[in-house]
């Protein structure tokens, strides 16, 4: 095994250029990976900081614009 991990970074030192791809992509890859669970980790998977979390309720209050009264002239 250690001949094959010697073998491999020959391969990678020969190809300079090709190294740099490889190392892009797998740190994009781990990035975007570690970016997404953090998100999902924090919205999904965490409960509300609540006692009560599914007794929460919002309310809205709107209301309706009613049109000027046509002026006499």
């Amino acid at each position: 095994m250690l001949q094959d991990f010697r073998y491999g970074v020959r391969m990678l030192a020969k190809n300079p250029g090709f190294t740099a791809v490889v190392v892009l992509t797998l740190a994009l890859g781990i990035g975007a990976n570690a970016a997404l669970f953090s998100v999902v980790n924090g919205v999904l998977l965490n409960p509300l900081p609540f006692p009560e979390p599914d007794q929460l309720v919002t309310l809205h209050q709107s209301s309706r614009i009613s049109k000027p009264a046509p002026s006499l002239i």
